[in-house]
């Protein structure tokens, strides 16, 4: 198959192991995101894959030829930091055309690659602009600009948003996602938000102690998470149930129905009250994306939190009856 082939990857510093027989392929075109917690190997295996660090074991090969004696920058792969690198004695146009000054592009050449590349990525126009008058969102945008004119076979990205504040970094996902196949990029992402990788790649690949866990598209996963702890991971709240299963769920699995007078009602076990619904007392209440939300504590789950939409004067302390939405849970 051609494209990225990763096969047995292992990478450890001084005796301690941060990737450990890691095996992925990403296909001419594709997509595929590194998803995991700070320290579980992901950006270890980026920068093996980009030759920064050297394999312990395993290979790293591109359309089967195996890359072990191949400089960085022979490897003909862009990469992308979460600060963007950017050189502040140049403009804006000036850091896009870097890697092709280095090619030796000629320059009209470079300058229509220029305008191309900076009206990919949103910024047409913005070429003599110093990047230090850009705001962070656009500095990220004239990054990923400039990692894209060589045409890399492989473009590298390693928590290129995580600087950014939560709104921009979801507007920025969604371009990204869009820019990467318009430009028709080979991509591996690396990031520890699951909404950040399920919106930008094609596949997801779970990381946890050095090793891959799951690969999927985000559909799948979110649909049938390997364990318990990727099912956290990615979001659900796992509560045990009886027989001692576990249930994963999910944001708005639980959904609050009404508020019951204190004096009809008393808290149960999940599950347990005659109409199938739950009861629990409210803890806190909040406000979230349009929408009122609440922290309610049942037995036996304890503290979770639960839609309210179209229950109007929730306050805590209130006894409130709850449902859960199938299309919300899975079992463990």
């Amino acid at each position: 198959m051609g494209g990225l082939g990763i096969a047995g990857a292992v990478v450890t510093y001084a005796g301690t192991t941060a990737v450990a027989g890691v095996d992925l392929d990403v296909a001419v075109g594709e997509v595929v995101a590194l998803l995991g917690p700070s320290g579980c190997g992901k950006s270890s295996l980026l920068r093996a894959v980009a030759g920064l660090e050297p394999l312990a074991a395993g290979r790293v090969a591109w359309d089967g030829a195996d890359l072990a004696d191949v400089p960085v920058h022979r490897r003909g792969f862009g990469l992308m930091f979460q600060d963007g690198q950017l050189f502040t004695h140049r403009d804006v146009a000036g850091n896009v055309a870097y890697g092709l000054e280095m090619a030796r592009v000629p320059a009209a050449e470079r300058r229509d690659l220029v305008d191309e590349l900076l009206e990919l990525v949103g910024l047409a126009g913005y070429q003599r602009r110093p990047v230090a008058t850009l705001s962070g969102g656009e500095q990220q945008r004239v990054a990923l600009a400039r990692s894209l004119a060589p045409r890399p076979r492989l473009l590298l990205l390693d928590e290129p948003l995580s600087a950014l504040d939560r709104a921009l970094r979801e507007r920025l996902a969604s371009d990204l996602h869009d820019i990467l196949r318009r430009a028709g990029t080979t991509s591996l992402y690396v990031t520890h938000d699951h909404d950040e990788a399920f919106t930008v790649a094609d596949r997801v690949a779970v990381m946890r102690a050095g090793e891959l866990v799951q690969v999927g598209t985000p559909a799948a996963l979110w649909a049938a998470p390997a364990d318990s702890d990727v099912a956290a991971f990615l979001g659900y709240r796992v509560v045990r149930v009886g027989g001692g299963g576990r249930l994963g769920l999910g944001p708005q699995a639980l959904q609050v129905v009404g508020v019951v007078a204190a004096s009809s009602h008393t808290p149960g076990p999940p599950g347990s009250n005659d109409d199938g619904d739950l009861t629990g007392r409210v803890t806190a209440v909040g406000f979230s994306r349009g929408r009122t939300t609440v922290t309610v504590d049942l037995p036996d789950w304890g503290e979770q939190r639960a839609v309210a939409a179209g229950v109007a004067a929730i306050e805590t302390g209130d006894l409130v009856r709850l449902r859960l939405d199938p299309a919300g849970l899975v079992d463990l």
